[in-house]
């Protein structure tokens, strides 16, 4: 698998768009664009790549939630493309919803969505095994310090990401990290989990620390 990091339009507020691809751009590899961003900006980039000879560029997009800033720009790629537009709620261009643990294909390996609301209801991170690398959209990943209101929901979610011992994380607006991730993410569950956390019906809820 390889990760392709697209450039982002410098004039609008966008996030990070990756385009993935298998290692020898097979017929059978399905390249799959992640958050294609706010406009058609990155179209040229992906026009000068080598996504393998007789194969569309991007078959299918997968977006790690609907905001603006992620998906508006999944317009231009399925008219240029064809693409098929995948996220976790419905939206002007999703061709089909996601849930919570599914596999998809993206390049030449699997990636498994898990559901992590926090940022927003339909947030998802995209887990792929076999380089334990972690596609998270705007889940937050860096927490440093205990404080603040959290849901039970996004902290169950933490728990899930931290029991997978990811090695690298690609994120919707900061700088991929390489190294550390496993430790930055145990680091947030601690943090979250030392501070107020909201039940489903928004009262406190009773979280049993581990001992």
């Amino acid at each position: 698998m390889r990760v392709i990091p697209l450039k982002r339009n410098p004039a609008v507020y966008s996030c990070h768009s990756y385009l993935i691809l298998g290692d020898w751009n097979k017929i059978d590899d399905v390249n799959t664009l992640i958050d294609p961003g706010i406009d058609d900006y990155v179209l040229a980039e992906i026009e000068r790549l080598s996504t393998g000879f007789g194969k569309v560029p991007v078959e299918q997009v997968i977006l790690t939630h609907n905001h603006f800033d992620h998906a508006a720009g999944a317009v231009a790629i399925k008219k240029r493309y064809g693409a098929k537009i995948y996220g976790f709620s419905p939206g002007a261009e999703v061709d089909e919803l996601l849930y919570n643990e599914q596999f998809l294909k993206v390049g030449d390996d699997f990636c498994e969505v898990l559901h992590t609301p926090g940022h927003s209801s339909d947030s998802v991170c995209l887990y792929l095994s076999k380089g334990r690398t972690l596609f998270s959209g705007d889940t937050q990943l860096r927490i440093v310090n205990p404080g603040g209101v959290y849901t039970a929901e996004y902290l169950t979610s933490l728990e899930r990401l931290d029991d997978r011992q990811v090695k690298q994380i690609y994120s919707g607006h900061d700088d991929p990290v390489l190294s550390g991730a496993a430790s930055m993410i145990a680091r947030t569950v601690a943090c979250v989990r030392a501070s107020t956390i909201l039940a489903a019906d928004g009262e406190i809820a009773d979280i049993q620390h581990p001992g």
